[in-house]
């Protein structure tokens, strides 16, 4: 029986198949996995805890942090409660739930929880701020029209843009470029401070 030969696809890394590319795709969390998980105050403080640790952590580690976030104290300062009401929503819905679509691999028997890759996936879209946000491709797309736009005018001496030289427009150009780059680091700098702002908690 003959089999379809898949045609390799030249990437940074090497040569790969379009079936291997397939596979990481449908890996990946479908976008209606991420809203469902993301629709979640919960969920969402806890995916957020598990990025920023660098290795496996315990069930208990998690609910501590939850607990702390929600009733805004300190851990030291929880009750057993506290930390009963979310465990019980945490183990028994909140993270099977991330576990199958894909953001964490948990094991209930042991409790140990992991932050697998695609939790990035959620990262982008904890940090995104639609009252902040700024199309940049359209904003860096506007600034190049805008250089064209300058060396054609100097191009054909059209006053008074005739006075611009070819190497001092490059320079203004490149200078607004890094400028406009700087304020884009800015702007993601103050998203992620503003998802801390939200799910930090008092030591």
């Amino acid at each position: 029986m003959a089999t379809k030969e898949t045609e390799p696809v030249v990437s940074g890394v090497g040569l790969r198949t379009r079936a291997s590319l397939a596979d990481e795709d449908a890996d990946r969390p479908t976008r209606e996995a991420l809203f469902e998980a993301l629709s979640n105050e919960r969920r969402r403080c806890a995916l957020y805890y598990l990025q920023q640790q660098e290795g496996p952590v315990s069930l208990g580690e998690v609910v501590d942090y939850v607990a702390a976030w929600q009733y805004n104290q300190p851990i030291s300062e929880l009750d057993s409660g506290d930390r009963m009401c979310v465990y019980s929503a945490l183990h028994q819905a909140h993270l099977p739930k991330l576990d199958a679509a894909g953001f964490i691999d948990y094991d209930s028997e042991s409790g140990e929880i992991r932050a697998r890759d695609e939790v990035e996936y959620a990262r982008l879209y904890l940090e995104y701020d639609p009252g902040n946000d700024i199309s940049w491709s359209t904003f860096y797309a506007g600034l190049v029209g805008v250089g064209v736009l300058l060396g054609g005018l100097s191009q054909f001496g059209v006053y008074p843009f005739d006075w611009l030289a070819s190497e001092l427009l490059v320079w203004m150009v490149l200078l607004v470029l890094a400028v406009a780059a700087c304020a884009h680091v800015v702007h993601e700098w103050r998203n992620k401070r503003a998802m801390a702002e939200i799910f930090d908690i008092e030591q």
